[in-house]
């Protein structure tokens, strides 16, 4: 029960820490940039296996959430480059988009800024190294989740 409240308690810091700012990006370095995933492949935060059969279109990853969910349980995009994040929240709830070596690490490769919806907004992302790594809403992580390929 305490660890629950602990981890509660750290991912609401998280989602504060990421409300400032103007960039849409976490200031720490990514990991995704520097090393390999740690997510085991094809599965979401409640580690039920997900599509990671998605491959890059473009430099550009579109998001859409609509009934707290996202249309897309795969993203992808491609490695060792910089793109796009083109995020539309369809509810009239707060959501974002983080990417993560794995749905449950504390290092946050990219976080997109809290978006009140209906509304649209882009933001610049990457570079990472090719893997499959996680996503998530942080303020419904276990309704809007899938796997991030990067190649």
């Amino acid at each position: 029960m305490r660890k629950t409240w602990v981890v509660g308690f750290a991912s609401a810091l998280l989602v504060l820490a990421g409300c400032g700012g103007d960039s849409g990006t976490d200031a720490t370095p990514a990991p995704g940039a520097q090393g390999g995933s740690t997510m085991p492949a094809g599965h979401d935060h409640s580690g039920a296996a997900v599509n990671t059969d998605c491959s890059p279109s473009g430099n550009a990853v579109n998001v859409v959430a609509q009934t707290t969910a996202f249309q897309a349980t795969c993203l992808a995009a491609p490695a060792n480059a910089s793109f796009t994040v083109n995020f539309d929240n369809k509810d009239s709830l707060v959501h974002n988009i983080v990417f993560l070596e794995s749905h449950t690490a504390a290092q946050v490769m990219f976080r997109g800024e809290p978006v009140q919806g209906p509304a649209t907004t882009t933001f610049s992302a990457g570079p990472f190294r090719p893997g499959t790594y996680a996503f998530h809403c942080e303020f419904h992580p276990n309704q809007m989740s899938g796997a991030f390929v990067v190649k």
